[in-house]
Order: structure tokens, then C-alpha cells, then sequence
């Protein structure tokens, strides 16, 4: 028997819980089965037992652990904080046995795990009930961020965004989602209209006003809120690009959308890069590499990042034409088979170019995991599909994209183009060109771009450039 001086208030109470229930045709004893400490449930005057691994204890010291009084015995901080887990643990099945009759632990067991769930479910309901659009914001820029279905990309960013405006605004981000209604959007679009720094301008305000709609419409489909946005946002709307009418305006800055002349595609194609002078000299070695980088985006008509992450896994030459393809699905368009059910293959398929191939064949080997070009973060094997890798890539690809950039600006200044010549020039460039030459029909060519009729029509044609050529 142990001395008195050992024995805790937690431990008398274990042995009355444990004790408390005489009638019961369960007794219940803490002990271990292989290798796991559990909670033996015995029926009474059989050799059934039915057993539960305990994960209540935090860094248990088992060489303390004495079964015949079901505790730890010792005095450390430690022990006697899990002897209290143990009692709180243990309290809710003694509970069950006082207001039930059960056959086996089996019995005992699943009514406990359908009772916590319930009570999870029931705390569950509560915490969303008050739960605040600032908090829901938090939870949708984790899922975005690290999915747990979908592949991660980088949409997160654009919540973030929105995010960092509700914190200035300080009010609306405290409101609990049940409450968001039409003054909500109200008291945001003027918050944004009247910033100082936008003030006259409305600088994001429509991609911020569709940003809040959407985090609305996530709680509403999540079950948390009933509001329905319908606040017309676009009445409001400052107008930012306003267009000019004047033709000498459309000469003197080179057309709505901006891209490269045919004659001044094949002037950069030709370019003597000794021409332009970067500010750091060891940079000299990639001035090739840019200009071959912006070859391929113009001769395979696709975005940067997907050019940049090609691999030779992607390409393939095919024996029945007598030709080199490139397969890819687009990094927009990753998760379209996983949430548009009725849409199209996102996969894009195309012929590769004679110059296209000269590139890729160019740089094969440069690269020690596969990838066809020779950048800095292709130095390294990535999985795309873990978020923590993606996000790390895609932060820096768009760090190299942005040295492709600086050095474009030098370039489109030795041209003396009215613009800042940027790398998405050149994509525009090869789908106004495709347009000119009529090779394909326009539903082809999005098909082949890894976009859209719609998109290439808003966004990817220089039409002043198109109606030369005709």
C-alpha cells in the first residue's frame, strides 16, 4: 500500500471514478496491449475485453506507471498533470455506464466515439455560427494555399490582397458572416474609392469588390452565411482606362494591345546582344538565354511559366508526322479537370517549330533534372504538386521573369518602341501573327495557345497590327 505522502487529490479521484459504478457489468482499467497504452473495458465474470488507445497523456514517464493503483506514482509536475488527463479522460465513460446498460466495451465504446462526435460537430456549429469574414478570409487563404484536393497554385495571393485591405479598413473584417449584408459592401467600396492613395483613380477596385463577392458566395456555399451579394459594384466603378479616340493617340503609343511587329520580331531574333549592356556584367552569359526564352514563348504561342517548367517529358517526336510535340497542361488551367466537369481538355498538344527545336535541342543536358532551359531554380528537381515546393518555385520563376523583363526594357529602348517591352509582347506577337496568316481557325489556336477564343480577342490581338497585313 502506498504512503500517504505520494497520494494526490487527482489520484483519490481516479480511484472513486474508477470504483464509483459497482453495478455496472463493466470495469474498466488502464493498462497497455501491444505496445499501446489503452483503456481495457471488461465484461464482468468473462474473459471479454475490449480495449482503446488513450492519446490524452503528454510525454509520459511509463517507469513511473504503477497498474495496481492506476497511476503514475511520483511527485514531478509532469505525472500528476497526466494523472489529471487520466480522471478527465476517464470521466465520460463512467457518465455512459451510469446512464446505460451495455453488453460489451465494444458497446461502450462506439457510444462514446458517436457522442464526441456529436459534441465536436455541436462545438462545431457554434464556433461558425460567430465565426467573422476576417476568420473565414484566414481559412480560405489556407486552403488555397496548401489544398488538400487540387493542385496548389498561386490564387492565394489575390485573397491576400484583399485581406490587407479589410485590415486597414479595421470594421468589416470583425464582422461575424451571419450579419454580412448589403451595407457591408457598401461601407467596402467606399473604404477602397476613398483611400488616399486612389482616391479619383479606384485603383483594384473592381478585382477587390469581385474578391469580397467570392469569399461571400464560399461561406454561403459553405453553409455559413444566407446572403446572397448583390450590390452593383460596377455602378460605382471608376472608369481607369478611359479610351482615347484620337488616331494620333493610337499611333504615338503603339495600339491598345502591345506586341511586335513582324519586321520587329525578326530585328530581336537577329539582335546583336553585344548592343545591349546590362548593369551587371556576369549577367551577360543569360542575355542568350532571354532572348531563346522569348523565341520559344513566340514560337510555341504559350504562357511564361510553362515554358520556363518545361521538361523533356513534355516532348516527344512523333513517327507518324515526322514531327517533334510538346504536350502541357497550363498552369491556369491545372485544376479545370478537377472542377469543370463540362469542360473542354485542358491539355495543350502542338507541332513544334524547326527555330523552336533548334532552342530546346540548344540547351539539351544544360539542365541536371530534365528541364529543357537552363534557368536558376531548374537547378533543382521540384515537385509541383507539394504546396510548400510550389510556392517556393513559383516565387522564383517570377523572380527570373522579372530579370527577363529588365533586360526586354533595354531592349525595346535600342528599338525605340513607345512601351515597355515585356515577355507576354512576344505571346501576343505569335497569336496576332497566327490571326494574319489564317492557318488555323481561331477556336485551333486558343486550343494550341492553352487559352480562349475570348481571351485572345480582348487580350492577345494587336488588331492594328492584324488589318496591315490585309
Amino acid at each position: 500500500m502506498m504512503c500517504s505522502k505520494l497520494c494526490s487529490p487527482a489520484i483519490i479521484e481516479i480511484h472513486w471514478t474508477v470504483n464509483l459504478n459497482i453495478m455496472s457489468k463493466i470495469s474498466l482499467k488502464f493498462t497497455k496491449k501491444d505496445g499501446k497504452f489503452c483503456l481495457c473495458a471488461h465484461v464482468k465474470g468473462t474473459q471479454v475485453r475490449h480495449y482503446k488507445v488513450v492519446n490524452v497523456l503528454k510525454n509520459p514517464n511509463f517507469s513511473k506507471w504503477n497498474p495496481k493503483v492506476q497511476m503514475f506514482v511520483s511527485s514531478s509536475e509532469s505525472d500528476l498533470q497526466n494523472n489529471t488527463r487520466l480522471l478527465d479522460y476517464l470521466a465520460p465513460f463512467e457518465q455512459l455506464l451510469n446512464e446505460h446498460q451495455f453488453e460489451s466495451g465494444k458497446e461502450l465504446f462506439a457510444k462514446y466515439d458517436l457522442s464526441e462526435k456529436e459534441r465536436i460537430e455541436q462545438a462545431l456549429i457554434e464556433e461558425q455560427k460567430e465565426m467573422t469574414l476576417g476568420k473565414f478570409l484566414e481559412q480560405v487563404i489556407e486552403e488555397l494555399k496548401n489544398p488538400t484536393r487540387r493542385k496548389p497554385s498561386s490564387n492565394y495571393m489575390t485573397y491576400q490582397t484583399l485581406q490587407s485591405k479589410l485590415v486597414k479598413e479595421k470594421r468589416i473584417i470583425r464582422i461575424p458572416l451571419c450579419k454580412v449584408n448589403r451595407s457591408t459592401f457598401v461601407q467596402f467600396s467606399d473604404f477602397i474609392l476613398n483611400q488616399k492613395s486612389q482616391k479619383g483613380t479606384g485603383k483594384n477596385y473592381i478585382s477587390l469588390m469581385k474578391l469580397l463577392i467570392a469569399t461571400v458566395n464560399r461561406a454561403r456555399k459553405a453553409g455559413l452565411t444566407e446572403y446572397v451579394p448583390n450590390f452593383p459594384y460596377m455602378d460605382y466603378a471608376p472608369v481607369v482606362n478611359k479610351l482615347s479616340e484620337k488616331a494620333s493617340d493610337l499611333n504615338s503609343n503603339g495600339g491598345t494591345i502591345k506586341s511586335l511587329s513582324p519586321e520587329q520580331y525578326e530585328q530581336f531574333v537577329n539582335l546583336d546582344l553585344d548592343c545591349i549592356k546590362l548593369r551587371r556584367p556576369h549577367l551577360n552569359f543569360y542575355k542568350e538565354l532571354y532572348r531563346d526564352f522569348c523565341i520559344l514563348l513566340y514560337e510555341m504561342k504559350s504562357r511564361p511559366i510553362d515554358v520556363m517548367k518545361l521538361t523533356w517529358d513534355n516532348i516527344a517526336y512523333n513517327k507518324q508526322y515526322g514531327r517533334w510535340t510538346c504536350t502541357y497542361i497550363p498552369s491556369k488551367k491545372k485544376n479545370y479537370a478537377l472542377t469543370r466537369e463540362h469542360d473542354s481538355n485542358p491539355l495543350v498538344v502542338q507541332f513544334l517549330t524547326p527555330r523552336a527545336m533548334e532552342i530546346i535541342l540548344k540547351y539539351k543536358d544544360k539542365s541536371r533534372h530534365g528541364y529543357v532551359l537552363p534557368f536558376s531554380q531548374n537547378n533543382k528537381k521540384w515537385d509541383l504538386e507539394d504546396p510548400e515546393q510550389y510556392h517556393l518555385y513559383y516565387t522564383q520563376q517570377n523572380r527570373a521573369q522579372g530579370r527577363v523583363n529588365r533586360f526586354l526594357w533595354k531592349v525595346g529602348d535600342y528599338f525605340g518602341l513607345p512601351y515597355h517591352l515585356t515577355i507576354y509582347a512576344f505571346r501576343r506577337t505569335a497569336i496576332t501573327k497566327a490571326l494574319i496568316d489564317n492557318d488555323m481557325p481561331i477556336s485551333m489556336l486558343a486550343k494550341v495557345a492553352g487559352t480562349s477564343v475570348g481571351m485572345i480577342e480582348r487580350h492577345y490581338t494587336n488588331y492594328l497590327d492584324a488589318l496591315a497585313a490585309y
